[in-house]
């Protein structure tokens, strides 16, 4: 049994065009539909409003860098995805002012088996509504998701719901679908640890007592041919991520995405007093490490299941780290899952992912696949 009704792709990112291929979606039944859209979605604002209201089928999504469609990378676009299963869409408004301990996120229906999440990545206390978002579930949900925006990190709507854009707010997907998770980044540490001695949510203002951006600049001049003088500074930031040491020996990357007058912003929160690592990647080792964690998967499916259809959220800084070399990282995915199975996803701003442990997290430089799990009685259907 297919997860996904149906797939629909197309290159003219308006909302003309994008009626369009929701009306042929429309003629496979979805009972709801996922939006992916790229950068130009961004402004559609009112006239995306008048045109949901008057949808017959909850939908979801949001504006980001870049699609994924099977083993190709598209930079410009609308995917719109029809879902087999019912799906309910809540949304949180204004989550960087509103305390996270003082919202409800209950979920509405205990025959959820997953929540895809998606995030304004600009927002602040995501980490915060994260917490929340775990406190609510069943221990065998899966929760998945990524963040929103474009590369011009700038302040806009830049998600999808029934109600219409949203701005600074988290949507919460919940889904009967089961997925099973495929998470790997492939970075190595180049040199640390730093303490994060003094952070504000997703700042950090030092490091080792010492000014963050200094710190950072020097040791990445220190190990690389360049420097922050002639460049922009996510033009190197993006190769020289942070790795934040957790308890289980593994390492939560954390991207740099820009510095202002009072430290480092990254794209994720940071706790405060933990040890940051700057990392480093090789192409190899990152295109190995997401394939990887999709075998692995693989191999860990229970005899009685099967793969149906798969979702992507691959960080938007691997594509830019990667270049040419990242379609090859989206056909060594795709070769793992099979290619007769549908890959649909985007290029996100923070990849979030319910690891083995419970611990519910927004990594950075990751690649995050969700491989539907069909039960063998449903598959012959």
């Amino acid at each position: 049994m297919a997860v996904f009704t149906d797939v629909r792709f197309t290159s003219d990112v308006t909302v003309q065009a994008l009626a369009e291929s929701v009306s042929l979606l429309m003629s496979s039944n979805p009972k709801g539909i996922m939006l992916l859209c790229t950068d130009e979605a961004a402004s559609w604002g009112e006239t995306f409003n008048l045109w949901v209201n008057k949808l017959k089928v909850p939908i979801f999504g949001g504006v980001f860098p870049g699609l994924i469609v099977n083993s190709r990378f598209e930079p410009k676009g609308i995917l719109a995805v029809g879902l087999a299963n019912d799906i309910h869409v809540s949304v949180i408004e204004n989550i960087s002012n509103i305390s996270p301990h003082s919202v409800n996120v209950s979920l509405t229906s205990s025959s959820v088996h997953s929540v895809v999440i998606m995030v304004d990545a600009l927002s602040r206390q995501i980490d915060g509504y994260l917490q929340q978002v775990l406190h609510s579930i069943s221990d065998d949900c899966c929760v998945f998701g990524g963040g929103a925006g474009t590369l011009a990190f700038h302040p806009q709507p830049c998600l999808f719901s029934p109600k219409g854009m949203h701005q600074d707010a988290m949507l919460l997907v919940e889904m009967t679908t089961e997925w099973d998770l495929a998470v790997g980044h492939g970075w190595e540490v180049l040199a640390g640890p730093y303490l994060a001695n003094k952070v504000d949510d997703n700042r950090i203002v030092e490091l080792n007592f010492e000014s963050a951006d200094k710190l950072y600049q020097r040791v990445v001049e220190e190990h690389s041919s360049l420097l922050f003088d002639e460049h922009d500074f996510f033009d190197i930031a993006k190769t020289f991520p942070f790795g934040l040491a957790r308890l289980d020996d593994t390492v939560l990357i954390r991207d740099p995405i820009k510095v202002d007058e009072k430290g480092l912003i990254c794209a994720g929160d940071i706790p405060e007093n933990t040890m940051l690592y700057i990392m480093r990647g090789d192409a190899q080792k990152l295109i190995s490490a997401a394939s990887g964690a999709v075998r692995n998967t693989l191999v860990n499916m229970i005899s009685t299941q099967h793969m149906g259809d798969c979702i992507l959220f691959d960080c938007v800084s691997r594509q830019l780290f990667l270049r040419d070399e990242f379609t090859r990282e989206l056909q060594q995915i795709h070769a793992e899952l099979g290619q007769h199975h549908r890959l649909v996803g985007g290029l996100v701003l923070g990849e979030i992912a319910l690891d083995e442990s419970g611990i519910l997290s927004l990594h950075n430089k990751t690649a995050v696949t969700a491989l539907a799990r069909v039960n063998a009685e449903e598959r012959v259907r």
